[in-house]
């Protein structure tokens, strides 16, 4: 074997291993950067996973409350409902009776014997039982003037000053102030009235 056979052979042999050793040096470099890589996908899918599951428990959240705001939606629509026909209930009442004392007033000069319409005698008193609210508010009206609570326009109409008068009444009675007259009110007054009248 010449020399020069036996140099460039090992020549060969160098640029082989030094092959084979860029070869091995790239392909674990190769596997040492994907492993890395996918560690660190691993990572990023791990947080998106965590960051989608944070946004459907907002959503599931969202569409409860959604639905509370519906329900209660309804229910106040419901309220708004009963209230508007109470006010309207009530605006037809106030209505009644703001024109019914109108009604009295011209029947007043009007009255014929037996004929239905309110009367008032001498006394004050009301003879007809076609509105007996006002027989009670008129008869309670005179009570509380004599007792000292008035002076009260004896008309059956339940003003502001009728009910000052059956609150002040009530609350000197020890009765409950409901500024109305009712059955326990009218009897209170009628005891106090008697006892001041046989006085």
């Amino acid at each position: 074997m010449s020399p020069r056979y036996g140099s460039e052979q090992k020549t060969f042999s160098h640029i082989i291993i030094l092959v084979l050793a860029v070869g091995a040096a790239t392909g674990w470099g190769t596997w040492f950067v994907s492993g890395q890589r996918s560690d660190r996908i691993e990572r990023d899918l791990k947080e998106q996973v965590s960051t989608l599951a944070q946004s459907q428990m907002q959503l599931l959240h969202e569409r409860e409350v959604a639905a509370a705001a519906k329900a209660d939606l309804a229910t106040l629509q419901t309220q708004v409902a009963a209230l508007r026909k109470e006010i309207e209930d009530l605006t037809q009442r106030r209505n009644r009776i703001q024109a019914e004392p109108r009604l009295d007033r011209s029947s007043e000069n009007n009255i014929t014997p037996g004929g239905g319409q309110p009367s008032i005698t001498e006394t004050g008193s009301i003879t007809t039982l076609d509105h007996p609210e006002r027989v009670f508010v008129t008869t309670a009206q005179k009570a509380l003037t004599k007792l000292g609570y008035g002076p009260l326009a004896a008309d059956g109409v339940m003003g502001p000053s009728t009910r000052r008068a059956i609150e002040e009444f009530q609350y000197k009675n020890g009765l409950p102030v409901t500024r109305e007259l009712d059955m326990a009110t009218l009897q209170r007054l009628g005891e106090v009235d008697s006892v001041a009248a046989a006085d």
